[in-house]
C-alpha cells in the first residue's frame, strides 16, 4: 500500500510540476526571449514577400521593353543609372502599356500564391545557402507564367473571341527576366544574412546536451555560418568526465546547472542529443520546464540518429505524440520503380551502342590468353542475397583469392585507405597485380571490363548507379551499420566513384553510399552518370 501511495504521489507531483511548467512558459521572460527571433524571421519573410512583388511587377515592364522598346509617347529617353527607376515608372503609365496593366497587377498575386504552394516562404533559416532554391524558383516561375498565359488567353477570347492580346514572345521574355531577377534577389538576401552571421549578428546561441557519443557529428552543422545557429558548447548529463570526444574547452557544465548555463551564456536553444531514456522523469521535466520558463527553445535529436537520416512526421493518437519515420530516398517504393524503369531503358540503349566494343573485347581476350571470355563471380546484392556478376576476364585463370581476401579484411577492419591504380583511380584490387593480362590492363583502365555488368542491370541484380557490389568474404567482416549499403541494388558506378577524391577510407565510402540511398533522386543518378562519362573519356584519351 505504501509503495502504491508513494508511486501515486510521485505521479501527482510530476503532473503538478508539468502544469506549472506550461504556465511558466507564458511568462514575461519567455515572451521577451522569443520576440527577438520572431521579429527577425518576420522581417526576412516580409523582405521576401515585398521583393517578390517588386521583382515580378518589374519583370512585366522589362519584358514589355524587350518586346516593344520604349513607348513613343515618352519621346526621347535619356538613360542613366539614376534615371532608370523614374523611366520604368513612366513606362507603366504610358498609354501604349495600358493593355499590360492587368498583368502588372495579376503577376505578383499569381507568384505569391504559387510560391506559397511551392513552400518558398517557409521559415527555414537553418539552411542559408545562396542559390539553394534555384530549381524550385524556376519551376514556380514556369508554373506562374503558364497560369498567366491561361488567364490572359481566357480574358482575350471572352472579350473579343480572338487570339491572345499579348505577343507570345512577351511571356518568354517575362519568364527569363522573372526567373533571373527572383534568383538574384533571393540569393542576395541570403548572402546578406551570411554576412551578418559572419559578423556574429542575428544568430541563435545554442548548446547541445550530449553523452559524448554523437557530439562530434553534431558539432560541424551548428557551427556553420550557413545556419542561424552559433554553437556555444555542450552540456553533459553529469560531469566533464562524460564528455567523450568533445573538446574540453567547449564543455559548459552538467545538466543540473542548465538554468545557470542559459543565463550565463545567453542560450536561445537547447538541443537534446541523447536518448531521452538516459534521463529520469524528473530530469526530463526539469529540463523542459527550465527551457520554457527562460524562453529557450528545446529541440531533440531523434534517438535513431545517426543510423537513419530520414525525416519525421508528427501525429497525435489519444493525446500521445508520435513520430513517424518517413521513408525517403530509395527507402520509398515509388523511387525504386522509377529507378528500375530508367535502368532497363538506359542499359538497353547502352548495350546496343556498345555492341562493337563488346565484340572486339571478346575476340582480343580470347586471343590474348587461354580461358573463358567472361569472369563470373559471386557478389552480395540487394538485401544480402548473392548473385552472379559478369565482367570481361582481365586476369589469368586459376588465381588464389586469398591474397585479395586478406587485403579487403585489412581495408575494412583497420580503416586504411583503398589502393589506387597508376592513374589515381580508386580500386578495390591490389595495385600493379602481376596476374593481370596484357589485354586485361587495357580493358581495366578503360572500364571496358565492366560493360557486361549491363546484363546484370537488365536482369535486375544490379543498377546503373548504386553501392559497389561486395564479395561474400567482405560482407562477413562488416559491422552492423555497414549492412545498410545492402538495402538497395549495387551499381556499376556510384557516388563515391565520382566524388573527386583519389583515396577514401572504407567507412567514408560506406557513408557516401548511405547518403546516396537517403538523398536519392533521378537528378542525382543523372548527375553521377554524367560525371562518370568524363572519367571514362579521360582514360580513353590516353590510348
Amino acid at each position: 500500500m505504501n509503495t502504491t501511495a508513494g508511486y501515486s504521489d510521485g505521479k501527482d507531483t510530476i503532473a503538478a510540476r508539468a502544469n506549472s511548467a506550461v504556465l511558466g512558459a507564458q511568462g514575461e521572460t519567455a515572451w521577451s526571449a522569443h520576440w527577438g527571433r520572431r521579429r527577425q524571421r518576420a522581417f526576412i519573410l516580409f523582405t521576401r514577400l515585398a521583393g517578390d512583388v517588386v521583382v515580378t511587377a518589374l519583370s512585366v515592364v522589362l519584358a514589355y521593353l524587350l518586346q516593344e522598346s520604349w513607348p513613343r509617347s515618352m519621346g526621347e529617353v535619356q538613360r542613366t543609372p539614376f534615371t532608370m527607376a523614374p523611366l520604368l515608372a513612366r513606362v507603366a503609365l504610358a498609354p501604349e502599356f495600358a493593355v499590360y496593366l492587368p498583368l502588372l497587377l495579376l503577376a505578383p498575386i499569381t507568384f505569391l500564391v504559387v510560391f506559397q504552394w511551392r513552400r518558398l516562404y517557409r521559415q527555414d533559416n537553418k539552411d542559408i545557402r545562396p542559390f539553394r532554391d534555384t530549381g524550385t524558383i524556376f519551376k514556380g516561375t514556369f508554373l506562374s507564367t503558364l497560369l498567366l498565359v491561361m488567364v490572359a488567353l481566357s480574358y482575350s477570347r471572352g472579350r473579343t473571341g480572338g487570339p491572345l492580346d499579348y505577343p507570345s514572345l512577351f511571356f518568354v521574355y517575362f519568364f527569363f527576366v522573372a526567373s533571373l531577377g527572383l534568383i538574384l534577389f533571393r540569393s542576395g538576401v541570403l548572402i546578406g544574412l551570411l554576412g551578418l552571421h559572419l559578423l556574429g549578428m542575428g544568430r541563435t546561441r545554442v548548446a547541445v546536451i550530449d553523452s559524448g557519443e554523437a557530439a562530434p557529428a553534431l558539432l560541424a552543422p551548428f557551427r556553420s555560418p550557413s545556419t542561424e545557429y552559433d554553437m556555444v558548447g555542450y552540456v553533459t548529463l553529469r560531469d566533464q568526465s562524460s564528455a567523450g570526444a568533445w573538446s574540453e574547452a567547449l564543455w559548459l557544465g552538467p545538466l543540473a546547472s542548465i538554468r545557470e548555463l542559459i543565463n550565463k551564456h545567453d542560450l536561445g536553444e537547447i538541443i537534446l542529443a541523447v536518448d531521452p531514456s538516459h534521463l529520469s522523469a524528473d530530469q526530463r521535466l526539469d529540463l523542459a520546464q527550465t527551457c520554457w520558463q527562460m524562453g529557450a527553445e528545446l529541440k531533440m535529436v531523434p534517438p535513431f540518429y545517426p543510423f537513419f537520416h530520414t525525416r519525421t512526421l508528427s501525429e497525435t493518437l489519444g493525446g500521445i505524440p508520435l513520430l513517424q519515420v518517413e521513408r525517403v530516398g530509395l527507402y520509398a517504393t515509388i523511387p525504386q520503380v522509377i529507378k528500375r524503369a530508367a535502368d532497363i531503358a538506359i542499359s538497353l540503349c547502352a548495350l546496343v551502342a556498345a555492341s562493337p566494343i563488346l565484340l572486339a573485347a571478346t575476340i582480343l581476350i580470347k586471343l590474348d590468353s587461354p580461358g573463358p571470355v567472361l569472369f563470373v563471380q559471386q557478389r552480395v546484392g540487394l538485401n544480402g542475397r548473392t548473385f552472379r556478376m559478369f565482367k570481361f576476364r582481365s586476369m589469368k585463370t586459376g588465381n588464389d583469392p586469398k591474397k585479395h581476401e586478406e587485403y579487403l579484411k585489412k581495408l575494412i577492419k583497420e580503416g586504411q585507405s583503398h589502393a589506387v591504380d597508376e592513374n589515381g583511380k580508386p580500386v578495390f584490387k591490389i595495385a600493379n597485380d602481376p596476374r593481370i593480362t596484357r589485354v586485361g590492363r587495357i580493358i581495366r583502365k578503360t572500364s571496358i571490363d565492366e560493360l557486361p555488368q549491363l546484363f546484370n542491370v537488365l536482369n535486375g541484380t544490379m543498377s546503373l548507379v548504386g553501392p559497389r557490389p561486395p564479395l561474400p568474404y567482405e560482407v562477413a567482416v562488416y559491422e552492423d551499420w555497414h549492412m545498410k549499403r545492402l538495402n538497395i541494388r549495387p551499381g556499376c558506378t556510384g557516388l563515391w566513384q565520382v566524388s573527386g577524391r583519389s583515396r577514401l577510407s572504407f567507412e567514408e565510402m560506406v557513408r557516401l553510399d548511405i547518403r546516396y540511398i537517403e538523398q536519392w533522386s533521378p537528378w542525382l543518378d543523372l548527375k553521377i552518370l554524367l560525371k562518370t562519362v568524363p572519367v571514362l573519356l579521360k582514360f580513353w584519351q590516353s590510348y
